[in-house]
């Protein structure tokens, strides 16, 4: 009997975890009454801070703060507990707890792999660099924490630290050659980056960060086999899908009450924005459910007109497989806000639809467009972007992963838009 009523309970949990990831409107409920079952399970307990930030709830974080206080060792909930605070503009205290149980458990390996990924997530890359330092000082002086640490110093402008730290570290270090490259080319070195890249990707061929490097790095050095990688306009491109503006203003008031939160979200690309939680393609709400099949059917479109199958390619490998919807969101950027350049690791195919744009853009400028190919900034590159694209409501682009992508800021108004990655059959993404 014992074991049923555990399974039963498990169930529940189960349920209400899965009734907040649809956004049922009785999902808070059915996670207080789990709780009451399942009093310290931790994504219960984090579902219902979500939740509760998500309504205002001026005490949405005080049972994750009070198991914090008893067992400052739950990294998960240091983890949600950072974010909560940092997205609803607590700026100044969003480390405080973590910080603290480092003072208490210095030696807590989980806690400073939590904190400096906060810090970095959260543009403090100097600070991430130093906190990966204080680690290595409480005995962890491994390479791959020296590694992080030359990460983080490389993308806070501290070379010369970022260069001794690299020095001498094992060449089976997993991620050295992909770093290694990214420090070559802040340097200027062109050419001992391409052979990293060579490496990089002879050990992970479908590494994403990998050819996002190897794209820029082959345009600055010449390299004949650019144009095979990205020159090829099939690759990327606009799509505007017929939806009224009936369809558009009713998923336009369904996205907006999902962004509940003040700030950007820690590690994304947004800036001045939000950005919801979970997938949003599992919610239940009609004008998303809507948008995923008019979303699904324009990507098999695309995927079907790409060019021939190319083994060798990181996208037309996958050629003869089935494109999938692998996850998405939302994100609302309001005047001077924009994406910097970024990647996402984890699709084949990454994407920008547009909901609501504002009716001031000037065109001309190229304001709030979406670029292709141009490098982050800590790269410090003077390289434009390859291509861009104008938002329009109703209006998809897609186009390879492992292109850098970030948007142009606009001075004033609401741009409203849903992104997803786009994996293949036959892999599973994380």
């Amino acid at each position: 009997m014992a074991g049923a009523g555990t399974s039963d309970a498990q169930a529940r949990r189960d349920a209400a975890i899965a009734a907040y990831r649809r956004g049922d409107e009785d999902a808070l409920a059915l996670i207080g009454e789990a709780l009451r079952e399942m009093p310290n399970d931790g994504g219960l307990l984090i579902s219902e801070a979500a939740l509760k930030v998500g309504r205002g709830d001026p005490n949405a974080l005080a049972r994750i703060e009070s198991i914090i206080r008893r067992a400052p060792d739950w990294v998960d909930g240091q983890i949600a507990l950072a974010e909560f605070r940092w997205e609803s503009g607590e700026i100044q205290c969003y480390l405080k707890e973590i910080e603290a149980a480092l003072s208490r458990l210095p030696r807590h390996a989980g806690l400073w792999k939590a904190y400096i990924r906060l810090l970095a997530g959260t543009g403090r890359p100097s600070d991430a660099a130093d906190a990966a330092h204080n680690a290595r000082q409480q005995g962890f002086d491994l390479p791959m924490l020296r590694l992080i640490e030359a990460v983080h110093s490389g993308s806070a402008g501290d070379h010369a630290r970022a260069e001794a730290l690299l020095a001498g570290l094992p060449r089976d270090l997993p991620d050295l050659p992909l770093q290694l490259a990214r420090h070559h080319l802040r340097g200027g070195r062109h050419d001992a980056a391409v052979i990293e890249l060579d490496e990089a990707r002879r050990r992970y061929p479908e590494d994403i960060s990998a050819w996002a490097l190897t794209e820029i790095t082959w345009r600055l050095t010449g390299d004949s086999r650019h144009d095979w990688l990205a020159g090829n306009e099939d690759l990327a491109g606009p799509m505007d899908l017929a939806l009224s503006s009936i369809d558009l203003d009713a998923l336009t008031q369904c996205l907006r009450a999902l962004h509940g939160t003040s700030a950007r979200p820690v590690g994304q690309s947004v800036r001045r924005g939000t950005q919801t939680r979970g997938d949003i393609f599992i919610r239940a709400e009609e004008p998303i459910a809507a948008l995923r099949v008019q979303l699904d059917a324009a990507v098999q479109a695309f995927w079907h007109a790409l060019p021939a199958e190319d083994m060798s390619h990181p996208l037309l490998r996958h050629r003869q497989t089935e494109p999938i919807l692998a996850i998405g969101w939302s994100i609302r950027i309001t005047g001077g806000g924009f994406h910097v350049s970024h990647v996402h690791p984890g699709g084949v195919l990454s994407s920008a639809f547009y909901v609501a744009v504002p009716g001031t853009l000037d065109a001309k400028k190229e304001e709030g467009w979406i670029e292709l190919g141009r490098p982050p900034d800590d790269l410090s590159l003077d390289l434009g972007p390859l291509r861009s694209f104008e938002p329009k409501p109703g209006r998809l682009v897609l186009f390879p992963s492992y292109l850098y992508h970030g948007t142009r800021p606009f001075p004033e108004g609401e741009r409203l838009s849903v992104a997803f990655d786009v994996a293949h059959a036959g892999k599973v993404f994380s």
